[in-house]
């Protein structure tokens, strides 16, 4: 006889920062915390893992290439794939499921081994990751939900992203320094550009994945991250990670994680 699933709670009390938060006949998830400049090198998998970078920054290398992400992606680690990873001053934060190696990626989910990130069209599996965490850290949801709810997730994580075609304007990773760093309005960044607000706007969202505004937003939640996982007070991170004010950062954090600040300090905290 099959055990049944369980769900986990998440509770800071659990001390490591990878913490499984449902377990399935087919399938279990976790959620991950990597601390600001953690690296891990070179590992495999007995399983296979699908993770949802939800907020933070990472870098990873496999036998296809290096790979470095600075906005919400979706990630594809076949079982027995090398791989080694970087995590950047933020740390990330992600939700993963694991599936057994016997899974037939390609037949059930259309995922081939040529997979990996993907950072494009990917807002319906994003609300659903968030919406699953919050609901998982409220204690909200039976294990036959957390199931139902997992298998979903998985199903919107294999459609197909387009990609951009052509490469990248070259202003493109100074515009993504000048949001992540400071507060510059955007028609004041253009003019330094040389290029017209509305060009910038359009050519930046088609290249990142989402809006300048979203992109400075996640940043400023993104610095909060290492503050919060060192237990500081809700106010002073506001603060220092440059929110107009203690609403604003619960806002941002509401929208990019599914959590309050409270519950996202909690979830980090070690």
């Amino acid at each position: 006889m099959s055990s049944p699933p369980t769900t986990h709670r998440i509770d800071a009390a659990q001390g490591p920062s990878r913490r499984r938060v449902f377990s399935g006949e087919r399938l279990s998830a976790r959620v991950s915390w990597y601390a600001p400049g953690e690296h891990m090198h070179r590992h495999a998998h007995d399983c296979h893992q699908l993770s949802l970078l939800l907020l933070g920054t990472l870098m990873e290398q496999t036998g296809q290439g290096e790979e470095r992400l600075a906005v919400p992606a979706l990630g594809v680690k076949q079982a027995g794939v090398a791989h080694a990873n970087d995590y950047g001053p933020s740390g990330a934060l992600m939700l993963g499921i694991d599936l057994p190696a016997s899974f037939d990626l390609q037949d059930r989910l259309g995922i081939g081994r040529a997979w990996q990130w993907r950072g494009h069209a990917l807002q319906p599996p994003l609300l659903q990751g968030r919406g699953l965490l919050s609901a998982l850290f409220a204690g909200e949801l039976a294990a036959a939900d957390v199931d139902a709810r997992l298998w979903e997730l998985l199903a919107g994580m294999a459609r197909p992203g387009e990609r951009p075609s052509g490469a990248p304007p070259r202003w493109l990773a100074v515009c993504c320094q000048r949001l992540q760093d400071e507060n510059v309005p955007l028609a004041d960044l253009a003019d330094e550009l040389g290029v017209h607000p509305v060009y910038v706007a359009r050519a930046f969202t088609r290249w990142m994945g989402c809006a300048p505004s979203v992109f400075r937003a996640r940043a400023q939640l993104q610095r909060a991250l290492p503050l919060l996982a060192k237990g500081q007070a809700l106010v002073d991170v506001a603060q220092q990670a440059g929110f107009a004010d203690q609403s604003h950062f619960s806002r941002i954090a509401r929208t990019h994680s599914g959590l309050t600040p409270a519950r996202l300090r909690a979830l980090l905290l070690a």
